[in-house]
């Protein structure tokens, strides 16, 4: 049992304790210590929990822990929070305790009244800030950026810059010192370079003008490649005058770079789902249907190539193998999307080892949801490519692709997890017992079905 492990167990245990014990409601110490000392594990484990006990768990918090929470929640469990705290008065306090790029986050699927109402009543100048973040689109670096940076002007002493440092204490990073003249960004120096100089040294004499730095409008896959590429902890935002609007944060940029690789990775599978494990079974048909409506267009083309090369005296290709492509195709591409939210989840540890039976029952509904909506169509293409008997080659096209969805689904999701399980990559290794697996599958059912409508349809 790894780390994780232990402490969902823990927490289950101790959840538990308290349920038990409803003549001691504020006996919630041990709950409290438990969660503050792994806030961030304990907020990635949230999306496992029942609304009960994640509300048992907000509550056991401090304000200043509560906030913490919410900052570090994604989601499903977010919005949880947000619709239960909906009108409570506690919700515009904990939103001044989060850094205004986080708070947006939080705000940002609300409603527009719903939004000015909670922010009306956050403090004036972190309201304005959050708003002012708001306007901007959340892939881009002024979505990304916080306006909570150290600045200074270049005829100030390392003295001064230093009291400014100890003087506040919401700054997201000190890493690096921006020299402005007014608002325009001039020059920067590091945290280092400010211990390492004479309290009375000008700012002017360590600062650097070669600054890279990003537009608002710069996309935040670009950003990314920049902090990498020069290996930056912070990257300046400048807008049109190249007046300094914010910063962006390592920590912002490894979210960017998980979610842009997990992107990439889905997209290549069919999907357009960032987290599929933690979206609803019907978010998760919505996204990744039209991926698959391609894949019947594109039988639909390689049965007609099929009748195509089908004419003729010397005839060799039956009626009934116009259609094994569009079936192949749809099974390996329903499974590849499975195995890839398998894959990533573990990868990522999105997938927690003891909920992989519920991750493989969602999998399993969303197979037979799109293959019932794809069923149709290939129905349809059978019906209208079918010689003999189109009736019958459309009902035996439906129920063998309504049939093998379910069946792709649930190897694209137990497979890898057997892998997993026995150490071995799933990455690498699942792909072709699926592959194979699917296509010897498919043909199978789909012969069955032809043969068990009608034997007529058989050459």
């Amino acid at each position: 049992m790894n780390d994780r492990e232990r402490l969902a167990e823990a927490l289950k245990i101790e959840i538990d304790r308290v349920r038990s014990a409803p003549e001691a409601p504020n006996d919630r110490g041990r709950l409290r210590e438990l969660v503050s000392e792994s806030l961030i594990d304990v907020a990635d484990l949230a999306v496992h929990l029942d609304d009960e006990d994640r509300l048992l768990i907000f509550e056991s918090l401090g304000p200043e822990e509560q906030a913490d929470l919410l900052e570090e929640v994604e989601g499903e469990v977010r919005d949880y929070f947000l619709r239960a705290l909906d009108g409570d008065e506690r919700l515009p306090h904990l939103l001044e305790r989060i850094a205004p790029d986080d708070a947006v986050d939080l705000v940002e699927d609300l409603s527009q009244s719903d939004r000015d109402r909670i922010l009306d009543n956050v403090e004036t100048q972190h309201a304005d800030k959050i708003r002012e973040l708001s306007q901007y689109a959340p892939d881009t670096a002024g979505g990304l950026m916080t306006p909570d940076f150290v600045a200074t002007s270049q005829e100030a002493t390392v003295a001064d810059v230093k009291t400014l440092i100890r003087s506040r204490d919401d700054f997201e990073s000190i890493d690096n010192v921006f020299v402005l003249s007014k608002e325009r960004l001039l020059g920067v120096f590091s945290s280092r370079d400010l211990i390492l100089a004479d309290n009375s040294d000008l700012v002017k004499d360590l600062m650097t003008t070669d600054v890279v730095s990003a537009k608002l409008g710069t996309d935040r896959e670009e950003c990314y490649r920049l902090m990498e590429t020069y290996h930056l902890s912070t990257l300046p935002v400048v807008d049109q005058f190249h007046d300094l609007a914010g910063i962006v944060t390592v920590d912002d940029v490894l979210t960017v770079g998980q979610e842009e690789a997990s992107e990439d990775v889905f997209r290549m599978a069919g999907s357009a789902d960032i987290r599929p494990t933690r979206d609803s079974v019907l978010g998760r048909v919505r996204k990744r249907l039209p991926y698959l409506l391609v894949s019947v267009f594109g039988g639909f083309g390689s049965a007609l190539v099929l009748k195509l090369f089908s004419v003729g005296d010397a005839n060799v290709i039956s009626e009934v193998t116009y259609f094994l492509p569009m079936i192949a195709m749809l099974g390996g591409n329903i499974a590849t999307q499975s195995s890839a939210v398998m894959v990533r989840g573990f990868a990522t540890g999105e997938i927690d080892p003891h909920h992989i039976p519920r991750v493989i029952g969602d999998e399993l509904q969303v197979g037979v949801l799109v293959g019932v909506v794809c069923s149709v169509f290939g129905a349809i293409a059978a019906y209208v490519l079918g010689e003999n008997d189109p009736l019958w080659m459309a009902l035996a096209v439906m129920a063998s692709i309504a049939s093998l969805s379910g069946i792709s689904s649930v190897l694209g999701t137990t497979i890898p997890s057997v892998c997993h399980k026995l150490n071995v990559d799933p990455a690498i290794s699942a792909g072709p017992f699926i592959t194979m697996l699917i296509d010897m599958i498919g043909c199978a059912i789909y012969m069955a079905f032809v043969i068990g409508f009608g034997a007529h349809l058989v050459d």
